[in-house]
């Protein structure tokens, strides 16, 4: 509840600044280090294949996630 009441401002005025300005050219240093860590072009288009590969891929490893605790359940 305090880290909620701490950071409710910061985390307010950002949000805002990012959905009212939008997607502009200028991004944050942090921004610009995960993207550069995680290799994102931050300009970049995404066409419907990849789109639809990452949405697949994201559910076969969920599926199999969970399949994998619900075998192990009894085990942890």
């Amino acid at each position: 509840m305090v880290a909620l009441a701490v950071a409710y401002r910061p985390l307010g005025d950002y949000m805002y600044r990012m959905y009212r300005v939008g997607s502009s050219a200028r991004h944050l240093r942090a921004e610009r280090v995960m993207y550069r860590v995680i290799g994102v072009n931050p300009d970049g288009q995404q066409s419907w294949v990849v789109y639809a590969r990452s949405v697949l891929a994201f559910s076969a490893v969920s599926i199999l996630f969970l399949y994998a605790f619900l075998r192990l359940q009894n085990h942890l």
